[in-house]
This record gives structure tokens, sequence and C-alpha cells, in this order.
């Protein structure tokens, strides 16, 4: 398997000039790394003939330069290859290198073609390392399982980086040990691989122990440089991390659910998860929707779980406040939400409430959202609208559905609705919505044709949102 792509190397052909009536035939110029080979196919420019065309390749220095017929092979001086009838090239052979730097030549030679010269370019070789990913570091915790870690073989060019992943030379295994600079944070699960003839690559595992950061090098075997590039894998183990929510927006007197969620499951006894509120008086938590929280609460993540809910109650319509979530053996975490107003807001019950881009795109003010009774249809089917308790966005007081919110634990609200016309149509009023309630219905009952406007008060201890505070009604046949 092939690690990296390398530097695309462009191989050049050498022709032989053809003998009389012989095709011409080309040898590839090829780029090896000490110690390693690399391959290529001498082509003749015409199809062999019905009898086998044997081809004799030669290193011009076999101190410097070996030459097989198979990637598991050692090398020699002079391979031959056989060119099957009807084929266009052999079969692929090996370059071995024996030095790391300049160029050797090799000739092919074959009876009534003649013969031609291949260059081959000799550069350094290393053994790089990777953990997941392909990466020079990763992260990991104390209980994770263990990580893959990789060794490959690969030549390198003029500036020691990666040229391309090449194979061990056949015929010629390599070992390659893996130093480890803090064991105690972490162990190699085989600190000696071999890497056999004709293969590149060859793994191993980190298993992590404790927090703190452990660097893996393999050491250059006789023949190989260092790398300037993944000549070592980092691995920083770290206490597990938790989310709680974070960047909320919440009204005064109302209450949104979270959770927290754990970068990794508790062991067999279960983890208790402390969250600490840093300003009671403005912000509470609470285990339950139903019950008034505290500055603090305790939540208890069973094993093999990796949350649990929680609530976050306003008692402040101002400021920031912040909450932390601490437990044993996981790094804490802190969540941040902004308070601001809190209001009522009503719709026909059909529609909802305002869509998000009221808000986000400051259209809500100028919003018609008027709706259309029937005068005959509505003792068959009764019409509604509803109020919704909300916050108001802090940036321009619009309300949507993205800002409706549940009353707190503790608290409830009582709203007026009033018709404009009652001549036309009246609504139910007052209607309240209870603690940990969001919506409730009132219904409009059409009297005579017309328009009325439906508006809602606001509660004392609320804020009045500049939209959806009235809403048309237009009563027909």
């Amino acid at each position: 398997m092939r690690y990296f792509l390398g530097v695309a190397a462009m191989v050049v052909l050498a022709v032989a000039r053809p003998a009389s009536g012989a095709p011409g035939m080309a040898a590839p110029n090829l780029t090896v790394g000490r110690n390693l080979q690399a391959y290529g196919n001498v082509r003749l420019a015409e199809a062999a003939p019905q009898a086998e065309v044997r081809i004799v390749l030669t290193s011009d220095d076999p101190k410097r330069l070996l030459l097989s017929d198979s990637l598991d092979k050692a090398g020699s001086a002079s391979v031959t290859l056989t060119v099957r009838p009807r084929a266009f090239e052999t079969p692929a052979f090996c370059v071995q290198g024996l030095a790391d730097h300049g160029t050797v030549t090799y000739t092919a030679t074959a009876v009534g073609i003649g013969a031609v010269t291949g260059t081959v370019t000799l550069t350094p070789s290393a053994i790089v390392i990777f953990g997941p990913f392909k990466a020079p570091s990763f992260p990991t915790t104390p209980r994770s399982d263990p990580f893959k870690i990789t060794i490959v073989a690969v030549a390198l060019d003029s500036e020691r980086k990666i040229l391309e992943e090449q194979q061990i030379a056949g015929g010629s295994p390599v070992e390659v040990s893996i130093g480890n600079s803090a064991s105690e944070v972490g162990t190699v699960g085989e600190s000696k691989l071999n890497l056999a003839g004709g293969t590149t690559s060859a793994t191993t595992y980190f298993k992590p122990a404790a927090v703190g950061t452990a660097t893996l090098t393999p050491h250059p075997p006789p023949g190989f440089s260092t790398p300037a590039e993944l000549a070592t894998v980092t691995a920083t183990v770290q206490q597990p991390g938790m989310a709680v929510g974070d960047d909320f927006i919440l009204g005064k007197d109302l209450q949104m659910p979270s959770a927290v969620c754990l970068g990794e499951t508790p062991g067999p006894e279960g983890l208790r998860v402390t969250l600490t509120s840093s300003d009671a008086s403005k912000l509470l938590l609470s285990t339950r929707g139903d019950r008034l929280g505290s500055a603090s609460i305790t939540l208890d993540i069973p094993a093999g779980q990796l949350n649990a809910p929680y609530y976050l109650q306003s008692l402040s319509d101002t400021g920031t406040v912040t909450w932390t979530a601490t437990a044993p053996q996981f790094r804490s975490r802190t969540g941040r939400v902004e308070l601001t107003r809190s209001g009522v807001i009503v719709a026909y019950s059909r529609y909802g409430a305002p869509d998000e881009a009221a808000v986000l795109q400051g259209t809500g003010a100028s919003e018609d959202r008027r709706f259309y009774a029937s005068l005959a249809d509505a003792k068959e089917h009764p019409v509604h609208v509803v109020v919704y308790s909300v916050y108001l966005h802090p940036a321009n007081g619009l309300a949507a559905d993205m800002t409706v919110q549940e009353l707190r634990a503790g608290a409830s609200v009582t709203v007026d609705l009033k018709s404009s016309h009652p001549e036309v149509g009246t609504v139910e009023s007052p209607v309240t919505i209870p603690s940990g309630g969001v919506i409730m219905p009132s219904r409009f009952t059409p009297v005579s044709l017309g328009e009325t406007v439906i508006s809602v008060s606001t509660p004392a201890g609320f804020s009045t949102p500049k939209n959806a505070t009235k809403v048309p009604a237009v009563v027909m046949k």
C-alpha cells in the first residue's frame, strides 16, 4: 500500500537505434533511494515477433546500482528479461540503489535490436513515521484505545524532503527501532519493526497511559538518513473533555434545556458532573424543568453513557453569565449565556410564531400576518390565536420562532387579549401560560363581516416586543 503520492517523476525513455529490419527499444530513466528499489519496463517500438525476445540488463557500476527481475529478490549486476510474443514490453524489473548521490547508467541489450542506456538518479532514503490520518501528531486520552503508528520507506530529495514512497530493496530486509521519549505517558506495542524486501511499510500501535506528551522516533538503520519531515510523531495525552452548550440567549424568567456531553464514556463506576453558576442571582441550574434551580447541581452519568440533561433558568434581563462543569479525570468546561428581556407575542394558530427571518433580517416589525376566518364555518371549525412566551433579541428587540422559550419553574404569566372591534370578532381573555409552558391558545369567535385586530398585553415584569403583538383578523362569509 502506498502512503505517499510523492513527487510525480517524469519517466524519460532512451531509444536504441534498430538494427536493419528490427524494432527499436526504449529504457526508462529512474530515481531510487539508497537501500531502496524502483521499477520500470523496457519497451519495444514494435510488438515482439513470434519468437521471444531476450533483453539483458547490465549495471554499468554494480557497486552503486544492482538490478533484479523480482520485487523480493536480491539484485545482481545483470538480469535477463523475456518479452513474450506480440508483447510491447518486458516484465517489470527493479533498480536497487547502493549509494545516495550521483547517477548510474545501465544498458539494455537485445540480439537483432541493439543496445540502449537508461540513467538512474541515486538519492538519500529515510524511514518516516506518522499516526492516524498520516498526521505528525495526534491527541488522545489515558483510557483511549490504542492508535496505529506507521513507518514508511521513502526516497528523499536534495533538501531531505519526501520525494516518493519506495520499496526496501529485495533481499535486504531492514530492522527499525522506534524510540519513545516518555514511556510513562504511553507504550509502543512493537518497538522493533521489520521491513522485508519488496515492502514499503510496517505498523505498530501506541497505547496511552497517562497525561503528558510522548514523541516516537524511528532510528535510521545503516545507510538511511534523517528526513526533514515526518521524522517523529507526537502523541499528546490529555484528560477527555466535555461540552455543556454555549453562546445561548435566555430571556428573564424563562428557561431552556441543555445537556452535558462527554468526550469519552466514563468507567464502570460512572461519572458525577458538577455544574456551577457564576452568578446565582441571575442564572440558576436545575436537573428538571419543573423544579426551580440552584447555584450548583450534580448530574450522574452511568457507565457507557455520554450525556445528561439539565436546565438553565434566568432571573435577570441583563448581562452575561457563565457556568462551569467539572468532573474527576475530565477537563472542565465553561458555557456562556447572554441574558435579555422577555415578552409575549400573539399569532394565528395555523401560522405559528414568525419565521426566524423576522429577527435575523430585521423584517418582523413590518410583517403583516393577518388571517381570514369564515363566519359560516367558525362553529364547526373553531378558530384560535396562540400566545407564546419569547425572549427579545438583544440586537433589535424582535421575536420569532427561534426566540420562543418556556417559562422557568416557579413562574407563570397571565395575558389579556383584546379585539379592536368586538362586533366583528371576540377573543377569549385572559389566558395563562403555566410554569414550564411556552404556548397557550385563545379562541377567536367571528361575529360579523369585517376586520378586527387582536392584540396582546404586556404582563408585569415582561417587555413589549417590536413585532407580533397584534394580528389582524378578517371575517368573511
